[in-house]
């Protein structure tokens, strides 16, 4: 089995070498025993080689040697003609074949106009020049004379060449499809490649036929050129394959005239009339063959095209991107559909600038206009956030990134980019935001839990020292005679410690309240004294003495003074805990701040136990807690919202033990409260 599929292939190229040999001989001898226009077995061979691994060439072109001398012998060629023609003949089917393997590649040959018009100068025009000079000596073993040289190197040189331009083409389109029979099944476009085939062969039966018998005329160059429309037309409805197509059946139809029929081209003697078919032939099968070539890479690069922009389209539909361009040279404004679809624009229409400005919410307007501008002029790459207000008056998020090609003058030539709808990511960010808030409103309840006591404490003392001035206010006014001085510093005693419990309730609200934040200016040492006030009660029952240095020229900064008490009284609560260890005498804890090239540095420092190097990490982390009833939300909420307000919370180790937090806040109001805002 394996031996008769070895044999198989090298069987069936000798028996297409035969047939082609025996095809070239028929054609010409029925022109007087001339040469042959073209010699097909070249062809063959060369596109054996071209498809079969180079370690396998000797094979088939051992198994061509016998269809070589039986086309030969039988034609009454001489043993040293047969082997020099042979020889010529393996020759330029091996320069082809690894000439257009290492040059071309592989499949398709005729994709590209540079891949056909290496083909033509490698097939065509290089390596049959080169044979030549050793198929001449052909004829000059044959008897012919050594002045004819030049006149055999031609002839040799034009059949190989016009086999080259001919058959090959089709031959290396049908064998890179697969060499597949047709299917017999009509379509559109088979029916018209059969009409063009038809029309092909009539056009040329005719236009040949009347430029025989008008030689003498000047309309044989109009003749002849005749099916030219036929063919231009083949090439660019199929391309490549209907060039090759139309060339072979000119070549066909030109042959079987100049067998059949008086010579087109009255040149002189036979040979020189066949020559003259030859170089007519093959200066129409160049531009064919070369325009098909580009219309097919035409093809291939706008269906690349295509389904480029079908896989962006898809992609930036299912991403909610939308694509846009400007050419400022020419005030054309380019949108994707989809993006047209993002901003509610209408899917067709003439687009300008203005819709889209419109489109734009009219608190981010300016702002996006100003993102624009500084990616047109600034060169800078642009990055901006902005609301649409669609017709339906609903309200979309977007992103939009866009840059600008500039001339080396630096004017803005062109301004393209994108917008990405975020408005889901926005409803997340609100929804995270409203929770984040959630859980800081309960730990500020949860720490005034904690302090109950000691609030509760706080408030006692200005209402049992009001209880007892008005009992005494009652007492001097069941005298005769009141003394009204005594009584007017009771009633003042009772409008002050009054005012010191309103304060306290004032601070207890203010902590329990719910609602949006809002940014102010704050004044820090304010913030301070409230919440030591708050804390008065539960220092003293922990025994905790507090120390207080900030400096009198701090800078006021801008945030929301709910929000930044909650951050202070955490830390406090957090360095009472950790001193609830320690010896009384050793719990102080110092409050300080001071200016910074930046903004403020709050300080709250602790002389407890410190922390620990493998929590050091972890501290900020949601839900991390070193206490046994903690919840782990109090340092990561702090941390939180320090850095919405643009500042930052950081712990750090003391050296004689404890814990220092520092809050750094920025002097101006931070971007993002003010965007906010």
């Amino acid at each position: 089995m394996r031996v008769a599929e070895a044999v198989k292939m090298p069987a069936l190229v000798a028996v297409l070498y035969f047939a082609a040999a025996e095809a070239a001989f028929f054609i010409g001898t029925l022109s007087d025993n001339i040469f042959a226009p073209l010699w097909p077995p070249n062809v063959v061979l060369f596109c054996v080689l071209l498809l079969v691994p180079e370690r396998q060439w000797w094979i088939y072109i051992l198994a061509a040697f016998p269809a070589h001398a039986a086309a030969e012998v039988g034609v009454g060629m001489a043993v040293p003609q047969l082997l020099v023609a042979f020889a010529t003949n393996c020759l330029i089917a091996v320069i082809n074949a690894a000439a257009v393997r290492r040059v071309l590649g592989g499949p398709p040959w005729f994709s590209e106009l540079r891949k056909a018009l290496l083909y033509v100068l490698i097939t065509a025009v290089v390596s049959p020049a080169i044979c030549a000079f050793g198929g001449a000596f052909v004829q000059l073993s044959g008897g012919g004379a050594i002045d004819n040289y030049a006149l055999y190197w031609a002839q040799w040189y034009t059949a190989n060449a016009l086999g080259s331009l001919t058959l090959g083409p089709i031959a290396l389109i049908w064998l890179s499809e697969g060499g597949t029979s047709p299917s017999l099944l009509l379509t559109r476009q088979k029916i018209e490649a059969v009409i063009i085939a038809i029309a092909l062969v009539l056009a040329c039966a005719v236009a040949f036929d009347a430029a025989a018998t008008m030689t003498a005329s000047g309309f044989l160059p109009a003749l002849l050129y005749a099916p030219l429309p036929l063919i231009l037309w083949s090439a660019v409805r199929f391309g490549a394959k209907g060039a090759s197509g139309a060339i072979v059946v000119v070549t066909v139809v030109l042959i079987w005239r100049a067998l059949n029929a008086p010579s087109l081209f009255v040149a002189g003697d036979a040979e020189t009339n066949v020559f003259a078919l030859q170089i007519f032939i093959m200066a129409l099968a160049v531009p064919v063959l070369l325009l098909g070539a580009s219309i097919d890479e035409a093809r291939h690069a706008a269906q690349t095209t295509r389904q480029s922009e079908e896989r962006m389209r898809f992609t930036a539909a299912n991403a909610n991107i939308g694509f846009w361009h400007l050419d400022r040279s020419t005030n054309e404004l380019w949108l994707t559909d989809h993006c047209r679809t993002l901003l509610g624009l209408p899917p067709d229409g003439e687009l300008e600038r203005e819709a889209i400005v419109a489109a734009i919410h009219p608190d981010d307007r300016d702002a996006m206009v100003e993102s624009i501008r500084a990616a047109a002029y600034a060169g800078e790459l642009a990055l901006n956030e902005f609301r649409v207000v669609l017709p339906d008056g609903r309200v979309k998020w977007f992103l939009a990134r866009s840059h600008a090609e500039r001339d080396r003058h630096g004017t803005p030539l062109r301004i393209s980019g994108f917008f990405i709808d975020i408005t889901a990511r926005k409803a997340a960010e609100t929804w995270a935001e409203q929770q984040r808030k959630e859980v800081a409103h309960l730990t500020r309840v949860s720490v005034l839990g904690e302090l109950s006591g000691a609030i509760a404490h706080e408030l006692n003392q200005p209402l049992t020292a009001i209880l007892s001035n008005a009992q005494a206010a009652q007492h001097m006014l069941a005298r005769p005679n009141p003394d009204l001085d005594d009584l007017r510093e009771t009633l003042r005693d009772i409008v002050q410690e009054n005012t010191r419990a309103g304060e306290v309730i004032k601070r207890l609200r203010g902590l329990l309240k719910k609602g949006e934040s809002k940014t102010e200016p704050v004044a820090l040492g304010d913030i301070v004294h409230s919440t030591l006030r708050l804390l008065h009660s539960e220092l003293i029952s922990r025994k905790i003495k507090v120390h207080v240095d900030l400096a009198d020229d701090l800078p006021v900064t801008s945030g929301d003074p709910v929000q930044l008490q909650q951050v202070l009284l955490n830390l406090a609560m957090n360095a009472m805990e950790a001193m609830s260890s320690v010896p009384p005498k050793r719990r102080l804890m110092t409050i300080g701040s001071h200016a910074t090239p930046s903004g403020i540095e709050l300080v709250i420092a602790d002389r407890g136990p410190g922390i620990s190097t493998d929590d050091k990490e972890k501290v900020f982390d949601p839900f991390f807690t070193t206490k046994e009833q903690g919840l782990g939300l109090g340092l990561s909420i702090c941390s939180t919202i320090v850095a919405t307000h643009g500042g930052e919370l950081t712990l750090a180790n003391n050296s004689d033990g404890g814990v220092t937090a520092m809050v750094r806040l920025p002097a101006e109001p931070p971007r993002i409260m003010a965007a906010a805002k």
